[in-house]
């Protein structure tokens, strides 16, 4: 595996872990059966941010136009597309608990669209400051 392969997957696994942390913190304990859909939702995030974090690099370096705008709109289009999977998969959320309204699931989505996009954008400030530090470097 080269350099660059263990850095990208160093940084999908922090990523993986760190949701992990998060949604676990959140959930009943012990967690419901149904927070294997949370589980499964983070590690196709974490497979994503694998794969754009060599984008992200490339960016950082050529200096491309737009590119924060282009890291918060990845971000934002991740993130609204977990909380559609979300929405949509059945066996999410307390089952005793009414069904959302669709108020609640509009505020869901804005929520997790903030939040892909905050997260698009600390991977893209983390991947470009190593960028940096290895090309100051010479690696």
């Amino acid at each position: 595996m080269t350099n660059k392969k263990i850095k990208n997957l160093a940084i999908a696994s922090f990523f993986f872990v760190f949701w992990l942390a998060i949604l676990y913190a959140g959930a009943d304990h012990p967690p419901p059966p149904g927070f294997i859909v949370l589980i499964i939702l983070d590690f196709g995030c974490s497979f994503l941010v694998y794969y754009r974090v060599s984008t992200y690099i490339q960016w950082s370096i050529t200096k491309y136009h737009k590119r924060l705008l282009r890291v918060v709109l990845d971000g934002l289009v991740a993130g609204l597309a977990v909380a559609l999977i979300s929405v949509i998969v059945p066996g999410g959320g307390e089952p005793s608990a009414p069904p959302p309204e669709f108020i609640d699931k509009m505020i869901w989505f804005a929520v997790l669209g903030s939040v892909g996009s905050f997260n698009s954008l600390s991977i893209y400030l983390l991947v470009a400051f190593l960028s940096k530090k290895d090309l100051s470097a010479g690696n």
